[in-house]
C-alpha cells in the first residue's frame, strides 16, 4: 500500500504499446469526466497521442466537458454496427494535434457487447496511432464499466475526500479486481483545506480505507468547474494550482518521478 503521498511508487511503465486506461467510480458527481478530459490534454501536451472514448452510453457528457459537442456526427455505436470505419468517428482536437475523441451514443445500444467493444478498441490500438486510450465510464457498476474493464490495462478510480465517495472507491476497486484489472490507481479530486500538510494526512486516511495506491491529486478550484461547463481544458484554465496538478499527474502517468504536490501552493477551502 502506498502510504507516502510524496512518493512516486504509482506509475505506469513506459513501452511502445498503446496503454488503455479507464476512468471510473461507483459514485457519480466526483468529477470523473473532468479529470479524464484534462489529463488527456495534459498528456497530449507532452507529445503523446491520446484517444478519448466516451463510454457513458445514454448520458454522454465527455463531449461537452472536452469541447467536442458541436463536432459530433458519429459515435462508437456507428463503428460497432459497421456503418462507418473507425477513422470517420474520430474527432481531432483543434487545440492540440495529439488529442482525439470518439463520442458515446445518445442511447445505449445493446448490440455493443463486450466482444464488439473489445474488437473496436483492438482495431484502434493495432493502428499504432495512439500512445494512450482513455475510456470515461459513467458512475456506478453497469454494462459500460464491464465493457471498459474487459479492455483496460489500468483503472484510475476518481474519488472526492468524502466518506461516501471513499466507500464507493473501495467498492469500485474490489469490482475491478474481480474483473481482472490488475493496476488500480486512486486520483483524489477536489482536495481542499488550506494546508498541504493537513491534506497529506487526509490522503493517508483515504489510502488506508481503499487499499488502492495513490496516483495523483487535483486541488479544489471553482475555475475547473466553470471550465468544464464551457468545454475548456487546462490549456485555457487560469489556475496555476490546477494546471500544475494535471502536469504532475501526466508526468506520473508517463512513469516520471514527480511529487504529488509539486508546484501546488496553499489549497483552497470549499465554499
Amino acid at each position: 500500500m502506498d502510504t507516502n503521498p510524496n512518493g512516486n511508487n504509482s506509475s505506469i511503465s513506459a513501452d511502445t504499446t498503446t496503454k488503455v486506461i479507464l476512468f471510473t467510480s461507483c459514485k457519480g458527481g466526483v468529477g470523473k469526466s473532468t479529470v479524464c478530459a484534462n489529463l488527456a490534454m495534459a498528456v497530449a501536451k507532452r507529445g503523446k497521442r491520446v484517444l478519448l472514448i466516451d463510454c457513458d452510453f445514454g448520458n454522454r457528457c465527455l463531449d461537452l466537458v472536452a469541447g467536442f459537442s458541436d463536432e459530433v456526427v458519429y459515435d462508437i455505436s456507428d463503428i460497432a454496427s459497421e456503418k462507418i470505419d473507425c477513422e470517420r468517428a474520430i474527432l481531432h482536437d483543434r487545440r492540440c494535434e495529439n488529442l482525439h475523441f470518439i463520442a458515446a451514443p445518445l442511447g445505449f445500444d445493446h448490440t455493443m457487447d463486450p466482444e464488439a467493444f473489445r474488437a473496436i478498441v483492438k482495431r484502434l490500438t493495432d493502428t499504432g496511432s495512439f500512445d494512450f486510450v482513455f475510456i470515461d465510464t459513467p458512475g456506478g457498476i453497469g454494462e459500460p464499466l464491464q465493457l471498459a474493464a474487459a479492455v483496460a490495462d489500468t483503472a484510475y478510480i476518481v474519488v472526492e475526500p468524502t466518506r461516501p465517495a471513499v466507500r464507493a472507491a473501495e467498492r469500485t476497486s474490489d469490482y475491478l479486481a474481480q474483473k481482472g484489472v490488475g493496476k488500480r490507481r486512486l486520483i483524489v479530486n477536489k482536495l481542499s483545506g488550506g494546508s498541504v500538510r493537513k491534506a497529506q494526512q487526509e490522503l493517508i486516511s483515504i489510502i488506508d480505507t481503499t487499499s488502492v495506491k495513490l496516483h495523483g491529486v487535483i486541488p479544489y478550484d471553482p475555475a475547473l468547474i466553470v471550465a468544464g461547463n464551457r468545454g475548456i481544458l487546462i490549456d485555457e484554465i487560469p489556475s496555476f494550482n490546477v494546471t500544475n496538478a494535471f502536469d504532475n499527474l501526466a508526468a506520473r502517468t508517463l512513469g516520471e518521478g514527480r511529487r504529488l504536490f509539486a508546484n501546488i501552493k496553499r489549497l483552497r477551502k470549499l465554499k
